[in-house]
C-alpha cells in the first residue's frame, strides 16, 4: 500500500527546514522503537540549502544552468529519499497494523469476559 505525497513531494521535502526533517526521521525511529523494531544508527537529515525568503526577481548573471548530469543526479537522489521513505513507512504501518489487531482482540476478550461474569 502506497501513499500519494503529490507531484511536488520532492521539491517540499527538499525545501523543508532540516530541523523538521530531522523531527520526522526521529519520530519514525521512535515509532520503529516502541514497536519493538532495532534500529542499527540514528538517520540524519543533512542540510540543505535554505531558499532565500525573497528569491531575487531574475537570477544573477554568473549563474550557470544545471547540467544534465547536475539534474540527473538531484532526480534520482530524491527518488532515492522518497523510496527510503516509503519502504520505512510500510513497515511501521504494518507494524502498528498488527499492534492494532492485537489491541483490538484484547479489548473484545476482555469485553467478552466481563459479559459472561454477569
Amino acid at each position: 500500500m502506497a501513499i500519494e505525497l503529490g507531484n511536488h513531494f520532492p521539491q517540499r521535502w527538499q525545501y523543508a527546514p532540516s530541523e523538521l526533517r530531522q523531527k520526522i526521521f526521529d519520530e519514525l525511529q521512535d515509532i520503529c522503537l516502541s514497536l519493538g523494531g532495532v534500529i542499527a544508527e540514528r538517520v540524519i537529515a543533512n542540510p540543505t540549502k535554505k531558499r532565500p525568503v525573497m528569491p531575487p526577481a531574475r537570477p544573477p548573471v554568473t549563474s550557470v544552468p544545471p547540467s544534465a548530469l547536475e539534474q540527473e543526479l538531484k532526480k534520482r537522489f530524491l527518488q532515492n529519499a522518497d523510496d527510503l521513505i516509503e519502504e520505512h513507512l510500510d513497515k511501521v504501518r504494518e507494524d502498528l497494523r498488527r499492534w492494532l489487531h492485537g489491541e483490538m482482540n484484547q479489548l473484545l476478550s476482555d469485553s467478552l469476559k466481563k459479559a459472561d461474569a454477569s
